[in-house]
């Protein structure tokens, strides 16, 4: 059943301004706050067959934290907010997070891969999955990154620098890890443990892959929330520690971006109490034609297509587009 013009005309006068707002139409109308009414009805059915909300306290805890007022203006620039935004954003945590609501990184395959192994699978571009993260648009290759000052000055002596510092080999330039079965000649570890691989871990195909509640992703997207920390001037620790860092180096942005390290961005994304990942939703949403705020529940067609337009932003993909769609129907129908 697609969304109605009836169930439109019920609930666009609801405003949510806090976790509590939300929770308790949940309980008023299904007996069950979200999470556990979205576990029992949703999860892993139909659309959302292989995805659910998890059922630990810390994705309750980043639930009521993210919904809170300070976020929601954050990221909607707004005090409050209607239904089919609180579903839509949600959704797309609820996808981009596997279900955790906890601003995670990007995983790749484990080492036994029998194909992309290992960090391979964030370098190598992969026909019908994705893109190469080493050749990505706004990203800088290996082999740029390998023959930079600043990289150098930050990262040579660890591990495998001793072979990739001033490389020439135009393999770092490309989309397929040289791992032994595609560059047996030459071939190079795949581990993400940085004891192994700690110098190829800070190229941009790496660093910059995915984190937060929307999967932030790509050395832009990075840069706007290097713009963000070199501005702060509030208390939260993790961000003032990284601007007292950063902003002793005297570099740009980009500068910034090339010299920061991946603890560096694990620690600002998973330990700033939900900041630098409500920043990045608010950084993504501004620079992509304002989607959450277009969510228009005028009319079914106007929802549709608002709705669809947010998994649009996000992903870039017309597939993933259409999948988020149906699954926020999917919630609709089960509240109608």
């Amino acid at each position: 059943m697609p969304i109605t013009q009836d169930f439109l005309d019920k609930t666009n006068t609801l405003r949510f301004s806090k976790t509590d707002d939300i929770n308790n139409y949940f309980q008023n109308n299904f007996q069950k706050d979200f999470i556990l009414w979205f576990r029992e009805n949703i999860g892993e059915k139909s659309n959302w067959e292989d995805l659910n909300i998890n059922s630990s306290q810390d994705t309750t805890d980043s639930f009521n934290r993210f919904w809170q007022n300070d976020y929601i203006s954050l990221v909607f620039s707004s005090a409050d907010i209607s239904l089919l935004q609180f579903l839509s954003l949600q959704g797309i945590i609820i996808n981009e997070t596997g279900g955790l609501l906890t601003p995670i990184s990007e995983k790749v395959n484990s080492i036994s891969a029998a194909n992309h192994p290992g960090i391979a699978y964030a370098f190598d571009a992969i026909a019908g999955l994705k893109h190469s993260y080493n050749t990505l648009a706004g990203n800088k290759t290996c082999f740029d990154l390998f023959n930079d000052p600043d990289y150098l000055a930050n990262f040579n002596g660890r591990p495998l620098s001793d072979r990739l510092a001033n490389t020439t080999n135009v393999v770092w330039q490309g989309e397929l890890y040289p791992t032994q079965a595609t560059n047996p000649a030459d071939p190079y570890p795949v581990s993400t443990d940085p004891t192994i691989t700690g110098f190829v871990l800070e190229a941009d195909f790496y660093k910059f892959r995915g984190r937060g509640l929307i999967q932030t992703t790509s050395r832009d997207g990075y840069k706007d929330i290097i713009d963000f920390v070199l501005a702060y001037m509030g208390a939260n620790q993790a961000v003032v520690n990284a601007k007292a860092t950063w902003g002793g180096w005297g570099k740009d942005n980009d500068g910034v971006a090339t010299m920061s390290a991946n603890a560096e961005w694990d620690e600002l994304f998973m330990n700033s109490d939900l900041l630098v990942a409500s920043e990045g939703i608010s950084l993504h949403n501004a620079g992509h034609g304002n989607y959450l705020g277009g969510i228009d529940g005028t009319s079914p067609d106007t929802a549709n297509a608002s709705i669809r337009n947010v998994g649009k932003r996000i992903s870039g993909g017309n597939a993933y587009a259409d999948l988020f769609l149906s699954r926020v129907v999917q919630i609709i129908e089960a509240m109608s």
